[in-house]
C-alpha cells in the first residue's frame, strides 16, 4: 500500500492513503479515538479524483506514530481472530 507521510511533528501526524482505501479509515479513526493519548483523530476524503484520503492524528504525551502502530496492530489482531472464527464456523455449514 502506498502510504505517504505528509506532515510529522512531535504531536501530529498526517498520512495520505491510496484512493479506494478510505473504508479502512472508519474503523481506524474509531479505534484511535478510544485511546487515552489521542487528542484528535479524524479523516478527510477530499475530492475523489484530485485528493487522496488523509488521516490526521494529534496526541498528547506519546508520539503519534507509536499510537498509530499500536492501534493498527490491535486491529490486525482483531480481524485475524474474526477470520479464524469465521473459517471454523464456515466449514461446519453445508451449502
Amino acid at each position: 500500500m502506498d502510504v505517504r507521510v505528509v506532515e510529522k511533528e512531535h504531536d501530529l501526524l498526517r498520512v495520505e492513503l491510496p484512493r479506494g482505501e478510505e473504508t479502512l479509515l472508519i474503523p481506524l479513526v474509531e479505534a484511535l479515538q478510544k485511546e487515552d493519548k489521542v487528542v484528535e483523530a479524524r479523516y478527510y476524503l477530499g475530492h475523489p479524483y484530485l485528493e487522496r484520503p488523509t488521516l490526521l492524528l494529534r496526541t498528547k504525551g506519546e508520539k503519534p506514530q507509536q499510537v498509530l502502530k499500536r492501534v493498527l496492530k490491535d486491529l490486525t489482531d482483531l480481524y485475524a481472530d474474526l477470520l479464524t472464527d469465521f473459517e471454523k464456523k464456515a466449514d461446519k455449514v453445508k451449502a
